[in-house]
Order: structure tokens, then C-alpha cells, then sequence
């Protein structure tokens, strides 16, 4: 889910390493330090669940509270990341086809090009020639704070690869329309992190990357740095100011149909104007069309002419799928094997990609054709419980980490179980790492324990209308090998935390989970 990250404050500094490497260990170590760190008010009312388990000797060395459930919120893509590793294997790739529904003649197609989504969720500028997915630790769909990035390149990058390879099949007009059948699977609807789409169909994980920079004075019109893809599905009207330095930053997007299937997109609001260059992430609301776009331009800046198509925004799956043979096929995209998109979703916590996982079990683990969603999980069911876990200590109704429950003491188990697995390296190299890199790159810098835990993390977080704060829960799960050698899968949470809404939380409660990482590091 949505992990409220943002740039670590001066008040996370409390927890940023406060237990020295050099202190002398003691008989209950590790409680002490636990209970040195969560002690005050802060967390009077909060709900700590803590498991520590060593893989050597299979045995718990240390829990609270370690069979009770808690909000796990994005930990749970450690599940629905580890299942789709195990079910559809490391190897696994997606493929994405472009057939035509006619005959060619004389450079002319007359008929559609129709692409059909594979659910990849990589079409996009992360693939790299070195056969690896670049990411930026903060990710482009966590949108709204100075460390957001988006992966450098075009976006349309394998779209136009695609679009080189129609005219390299000798096609040079298209008469009729380019299509997208997304008909894998039902879209699902914005997913609950950060409300991108869920759709077979993902390009540029179905965002559009807007910079937004102040103006040189308070009451100034904002300034739209770029605009990234600029396809003819959206055209973006700038009716945001800049406001001064103790007004906090407001954007919005507001999109309404423009008529033709594209959309118009009004940003309003305020920026400060001491604010940097910021990323502002427009979130598609028809990923198909959107790609029927920037598909149609790709191709005719490949040399390809395509008609003017009509305005239709139905899919009828059936008058198209007897095209979908060998000789029709014109161009097709490979993905990259699924270990590279898993390190990505892990990494950065993407959620789009996550909550798609399941409806991508249940289309190739299960083999659906209807109600996909339920068939993946019935796949994961049966998955874990072939690992002999006990699923009681699991709740789990999305792929992102949303509408969730986890025991600490469950999580362990299944972390002890995947370390035997032969995808295990696959998994523990898309884990973030302690003050390195994905959403643990600013926690725990300077601590002895950075570079060796490797664990993703997990927020939530809600409004507190009632005092105009947010009620956070966190987490963090994965492993470690500790000073002494032992080896170590952990899981910590806390949940119930009530803040201040200018106290940044997700800074605060991340380095508390890490320094106790630290500590477990230091003292087991």
C-alpha cells in the first residue's frame, strides 16, 4: 500500500542508531534495547508485535505479543511476491503480441493492429541492456515529495520497439485501427496505496509524470517542467500558484472526458515557493485507451500511417481473437523473467504491480478464465500450505497489503520456509537493504547494522480527524545475519500510533523498526 514516505525529519533523527557497537552485551539484551527504544508517551497506546527466530537452530528467540495479527501493510508483498516466484518460477515471462486483422497490400493493412496486454507490468523504461529493471529508491507512483524520482528514459520505450517491428513486417498503413485487448482480466478498479488502475494494460505503471516547479514570487503560476509521456490521451491545463513558504503544497488533478476517449486534466492548487522541482504522478483512468494512444503515436513516428480511428471505447474480444494466430503475427514484446519485475515490486514497493499479482496467479497458475482475483489466491492457499504453515496466523485479501493481518510469528516461519526454497536468492536480492538502497535507503545510515538486514517494509496510515493528526502502523520484515553469526529472519511491528499531521511518522517509525533491526543485528 501507499507508504507515506517521505524525507527523513529532524525528529526521526531520535531514532537514527542509539545503540553503540561497542555497548556491552547483557544477559537480556535485545529486551532491553527494545524497551529502550519503544519507551514515552509516543508509543503509550500503540500495539507492538516482535518475533525473532534463528534459522540455524529453528527456534524463536524472541517474541511480543509474536502470535497476535497485525496491520502488516506492505510486508505482505513478501507473500504474494514469494508465491508468484514459487508457482510460475524465477524464469517466468510475459509475453505481449501484436496481430493484425487483415491482409497486407502493398504496404497497406487493411485492418487493425491490435496489442494484446499480457499483464506485463514492465512495459516501460525500467528495462535496462544490461537485462536487468532500474528503479529509484522513491518511486515515481509515491508522487508529492522532493525525493520522487521516475527511472530516467521514454516511457514508450518498448512501445516503439513494438511499433519498428510492424514496419519492419513491411506494413506502412494501417487502414482501420490500433486496439489493446485487455480482456485478460477484469480491471479491479484503483488500487487502495495510491490509486493507480489495475489493469492487464500497464504502461509507465499507468501514470503520467508531471514536474512541478514554483513560480519566482508567491501568487505566480506554477511552472509544468515537463510532462512525461505526452501522448494525445491527456492534455493538462496548469491552474496552479505558487503560495508562500508556510503554506503547505496542495496539487490536484482533475480529469473530465474530452469527448473523443482522451481526457482533459486541470492541475490546481498551490506549491510553496521555496519548493524544488517536484514529480506529480496523473494516474491513467483508462489504461487501455491510454496505451491505444501512445501505441498509434509510437507507430506513426516509426513511418507508420494509421486513420484516423473512430471514436469507440468498447472492446469486443470475440470479433478479434480469431486473428490471434502465427501468420497475423506482426511484432511481440518479451519481458525480462520475472525475477526482475519481483526485485522491483519488493525494492520500491510498488503497488500497482503487487496488487496485480493475483489476478496474474490465477490467470497462469490457475489457468482462469473468470473470477481470476479468487482463483490466485486459492493458488497462494494451496502454496503455503504445501509449505506446512499455519495459515491462522494469515489474513490476506489483496496482494498489496491494504486489507491484511499477519502474526510476527507466521511471517518468520514463512521467511524460515522460502530461505530453503531454490528461488530464495531471487526473493532475498529484491529485499531493500538497511540504509542502502528501495525504502530503506535513508533508514539507518550510520548504523553497524547497514548493508546486512535485508527486509521489506510496510505503512499505513489514517486520518485522525478528531486532532487533526494520522494514526500510523508499520512494519518490517526479512533477515539478517548477525554480528555473531547467527542467522536471523525477523519480523517487527506496530501498530496504533497516533501522530501529529506535521510530524512525518513514517520517518519517525521507520527508524524505530530499523534500530531494532540494528539491535537484533548487535545482540543475537
Amino acid at each position: 500500500m501507499h507508504t507515506l514516505r517521505y524525507a527523513a525529519t529532524s525528529a526521526a533523527a531520535l531514532f537514527l542508531f542509539s545503540l553503540n557497537a561497542s555497548a556491552a552485551a547483557q544477559p537480556n539484551h535485545l529486551a532491553q534495547a527494545v524497551a529502550r527504544l519503544t519507551q514515552g508517551p509516543r508509543y503509550a497506546r500503540a500495539f507492538f508485535g516482535i518475533a525473532v527466530y534463528d534459522l540455524d537452530t529453528s527456534r524463536m528467540l524472541y517474541g511480543v505479543n509474536a502470535h497476535r495479527l497485525f496491520i502488516p501493510a506492505s510486508t505482505t508483498k513478501t507473500l504474494t511476491e514469494g508465491t508468484a516466484l514459487g508457482v510460475l518460477g524465477s524464469g517466468f515471462r510475459f509475453t505481449t503480441p501484436v496481430y493484425r486483422t487483415g491482409p497486407v497490400e502493398n504496404g497497406v493493412l487493411h485492418g487493425d493492429l491490435v496489442l494484446v496486454a499480457s499483464g506485463d507490468p514492465d512495459i516501460s523504461q525500467r528495462i535496462q541492456a544490461d537485462g536487468t529493471l532500474a528503479f529509484e529508491n522513491e518511486d515515481h507512483a509515491y508522487d508529492g515529495s522532493p525525493e520522487t524520482k521516475a527511472v530516467p528514459g521514454d516511457p514508450l520505450a518498448v512501445l516503439r520497439e513494438l511499433a519498428r517491428q510492424v514496419l519492419a513486417q513491411g506494413i506502412h498503413t494501417v487502414t482501420g485501427r490500433v486496439v489493446v485487448d485487455a480482456s485478460l482480466f477484469p480491471d479491479g478498479g484503483a488500487e487502495q496505496g495510491t490509486g493507480t488502475e489495475i489493469s492487464p494494460m500497464i504502461l509507465n505503471d499507468n501514470v503520467v509524470d508531471v514536474i512541478i516547479a514554483p513560480g519566482a514570487h508567491a501568487g505566480d503560476a506554477a511552472q509544468i517542467v515537463s510532462i512525461s509521456p505526452q501522448t494525445p490521451y491527456a492534455r493538462f491545463v496548469n491552474t496552479a500558484t505558487t503560495a508562500d513558504a508556510n503554506t503547505d503544497d496542495s496539487i490536484a488533478m482533475n480529469d473530465v472526458d474530452d469527448g473523443h476517449g482522451g481526457r482533459v486534466v486541470t492541475i490546481s492548487g498551490t506549491v510553496k515557493v521555496t519548493d524544488p522541482q517536484i514529480l506529480y504522478a496523473y494516474r491513467v483512468q483508462n489504461p487501455p485507451r491510454f496505451a491505444e494512444d501512445a501505441f498509434t503515436l509510437a507507430l506513426r513516428d516509426a513511418g507508420v500511417q494509421i486513420a484516423d480511428p473512430p471514436v469507440d471505447t468498447t472492446f469486443n474480444r470475440a470479433a478479434y481473437a480469431a486473428s490471434y494466430t502465427p501468420e497475423n503475427l506482426v511484432a511481440q514484446h518479451v519481458s525480462l523473467p520475472l525475477r526482475e519485475e519481483v526485485r522491483i515490486t519488493l525494492k520500491v514497493s510498488d503497488n500497482l504491480h503487487a496488487a496485480e499479482m493475483p489476478y496474474l496467479l490465477g490467470v497462469y497458475g490457475a489457468h482462469a478464465t473468470t473470477n481470476q482475483f479468487q482463483a490466485g489466491f486459492d493458488v497462494e492457499d494451496a502454496f503455503l500450505k504445501r509449505a506446512g504453515l499455519d495459515l491462522s496466523g494469515a489474513v490476506q485479501a489483496d496482494g498489496l497489503g491494504f486489507s491484511d493481518d499477519f502474526a510476527p510469528d507466521f511471517m518468520v516461519h514463512y521467511l524460515a520456509w522460502v530461505r530453503t526454497q531454490p528461488w530464495y536468492p531471487d526473493f532475498y536480492r529484491g529485499l531493500p537493504i538497511l540504509g542502502v538502497d528501495g525504502t530503506l535507503a535513508d533508514i539507518q545510515k550510520s548504523a553497524p547494522a547497514r548493508g546486512k538486514v535485508h527486509a521489506k517494509t510496510g505503512t499505513w496510515g489514517a486520518a485522525n480527524l478528531l486532532s487533526h493528526g494520522i494514526i500510523f502502523d508499520k512494519g518490517l520484515v526479512g533477515y539478517v545475519t548477525t554480528r555473531s553469526g547467527h542467522h536471523i529472519a525477523f519480523a517487527l511491528y506496530v501498530n496504533n500510533v497516533a501522530l501529529g499531521h506535521d510530524i512525518d511518522g513514517t520517518a519517525i517509525l521507520g527508524q524505530l523498526l530499523g534500530a531494532i533491526a540494528n539491535a537484533i543485528y548487535l545482540y543475537e
